[in-house]
């Protein structure tokens, strides 16, 4: 395997070692990349850093760049300081605020409480906020928007002479590595969501749980290679992306300005009051035993039984991880992907809005999601609304309806007694065709009664109400009658239990008997609509106390049998049209402290 070393991402005249003071030298005499491209009009000029430092209306400006070193990271900084940065061959502009122009004091106390933290502040919100990779000369006019050199944007106006809304007093100091642009104020530097989640008082909790999934990755494309030493790729110029592996699950990348976004922040309260009942959801076992079956390509069932174990180490984890993302992972709306015209600063003024899960809200239930905060907080990409109550429905998010496709083969666990196929039917509804589609369980022999046996993943530990769909024979014109039986880990045993449905009191359509459920022929519903497809309720209420959210090789099954007997062919059909399956989840109660 090739090594790579990352040596610095800067070069600098004052280095402590032959081998990177060589590289300068090789790099300013042959390396034509754009960071390094010495403008042979300007050679011979003072570097962008002798310029600063010479001239006296920039004095200010100079003591910062002196004293605050280039970070890699947040947590990581190099020897060099901005000084050596700008002596070095790597071509910038900056735009250097005047003294008097920009809040030094506030910048010289950061610096001066010698803090990774509070240095990298200083980086971020002046030094890299007045900084761009490359020549920009003001000559000519039109906008450029430019990308800063801490990812922020901003309007460059060649006509008016501006960057942002500070004029340009003095434009275009050669140096010879760049230019210099002095200004009559430093760039405002305006945070972005994920920094500003930071600096919310309160807030604290969910900024610890989002910012556990930060990292800063080495982007070898953005970065400038040095030459080979003894075989091994070295880089003089090393590029590094704040990556956070949790945006993506959000469907929210927070730290990016190429988006605008409303988002929800529950303070430490509210954070600890909802984390109680999302837990309940989540009640994991250390072993699940479960019985796969498998089909090979001739149709061949295989069936084994599969153990999953987990450390109470890795318990905790899950329950960290599900518990807390079953919180944030509704809390932000893109302004971008909304159906209706949607103002992040007044978000509740729509029928309905979509976060960045895809789950769909509306009105009246938008606002109370704000917990009536109409003076949120401003960021370069959005605003912030912290709350104090978390309202947001267990039912509507993290324990939303289930709904199982009986058609799609990847939710059939087996087959038994029948062979399967898809069918489509139609009927016609106010000058339309209605479509439904089912599977089909046709019997292997005519004294067969078909079973299928569907998958139910992802369920949580809660109480459901449980439907199945079931259409019309209209080719026997016969209704079903079935058994449904619902295969469960209760928690106190490693194998699973079994709960065979019966009818519910209150149903009396599809009594069959005591375990025995009979779908109805198609009829008139309650708003004068003929239905095909008959809803059959289960069971009420049913508690799965054991959570299997995000397993592979554990979940809940459902049987559903047909039971017909020889002398009742004549007023059943043995194959079963099986349209889906619901779970509706309830809401968890959690006894107050």
């Amino acid at each position: 395997m090739k090594k790579v070393y990352i040596l610095n991402k800067v070069c600098t005249f004052k280095a402590c070692c032959i081998l990177l003071s060589a590289f300068c030298i090789m790099l300013s005499t042959s390396c034509k990349d754009e960071h390094f491209d010495v403008n042979p009009d300007v050679d011979g000029r003072q570097t962008i850093w002798e310029n600063i430092k010479s001239n006296p209306d920039l004095s200010e400006f100079a003591y910062i760049l002196s004293n605050t070193y280039y970070s890699k990271s947040e947590t990581s900084r190099t020897p060099q300081t901005y000084a050596d940065l700008l002596s070095c061959d790597q071509t910038f502009t900056v735009w250097a605020p005047k003294n008097g122009s920009f809040d030094f004091s506030y910048f010289k106390t950061l610096l001066e409480e010698n803090s990774l933290t509070a240095q990298y502040r200083v980086e971020k919100e002046l030094i890299r906020n007045n900084m761009v990779r490359y020549a920009r000369p003001l000559s000519g006019t039109g906008v450029d928007t430019l990308d800063l050199l801490n990812d922020k944007t901003i309007v460059f106006d060649r006509t008016n002479k501006t960057l942002g809304n500070n004029m340009i007093t003095m434009p275009n100091i050669g140096c010879s590595n760049g230019i210099i642009h002095i200004t009559d104020g430093a760039a405002p530097y305006l945070p972005n969501l994920y920094e500003l989640l930071g600096q919310i008082e309160g807030a604290d909790s969910i900024f610890k749980f989002i910012k556990g999934y930060e990292k800063f990755e080495f982007n070898e494309y953005a970065s400038t290679q040095g030459p080979t030493v003894n075989g091994n790729i070295t880089w003089v110029d090393s590029v590094t992306n704040l990556t956070n592996e949790y945006f993506r699950s959000m469907g929210a990348y927070l730290n990016r300005e190429d988006s605008l976004y409303a988002l929800i922040v529950p303070k430490n309260d509210a954070w600890k009051d909802i984390l109680k009942k999302t837990q309940t959801y989540y009640n994991f076992m250390p072993t699940y035993t479960q019985t796969i079956t498998t089909v090979d390509l001739e149709g061949n069932e295989k069936s084994e039984q599969v153990t999953t174990t987990y450390t109470s180490q890795e318990l905790d984890s899950m329950l960290n991880l599900y518990a807390k993302s079953a919180i944030c992972d509704n809390l932000v709306f893109n302004a971008k992907y909304q159906e209706q015209k949607f103002n992040p600063y007044l978000p509740w003024d729509c029928d309905s809005i979509v976060s960045t899960s895809n789950t769909k809200f509306k009105a009246p239930f938008i606002e109370p999601l704000f917990d009536g905060n109409n003076s949120p907080l401003y960021a370069s990409n959005g605003y912030a609304y912290p709350v104090n109550h978390f309202n947001f429905r267990p039912t509507d998010t993290w324990a939303s309806k289930k709904t199982i496709e009986a058609e799609m083969s990847r939710n059939i666990e087996s087959n038994t007694r029948c062979t399967l196929s898809n069918y489509t039917g139609t009927f016609e509804r106010n000058d339309s065709l209605i479509k439904y589609t089912v599977v089909r369980s046709v019997q292997s022999s005519s004294s067969a009664n078909p079973e299928i046996t569907f998958k139910i993943s992802n369920t949580l530990s809660c109480k459901y109400d449980i439907y199945v769909l079931m259409a019309y024979n209209i080719n026997a014109e016969k209704p079903a009658k079935f058994k449904a039986t619902l295969s469960y880990h209760d928690g106190r045993k490693a194998t699973s239990t079994t709960a065979t449905f019966k009818p519910l009191d209150t149903d009396t359509i599809h009594k069959g008997g005591s375990n025995i459920f009979i779908t109805r022929p198609p009829y008139i519903d309650e708003k004068g609509y003929l239905q095909y497809v008959d809803t059959i309720p289960l069971a009420k209420d049913f508690l799965l106390p054991i959570s299997y959210y995000k397993m592979d090789k554990a979940y809940v099954t459902l049987k559903i049998a047909s039971n017909v007997t020889s002398k009742e062919t004549a007023t059943y059909s043995r194959e079963m049209w099986i349209d889906k399956i619901i779970f509706v989840a309830k809401e968890n109660e959690v006894t107050p402290e």
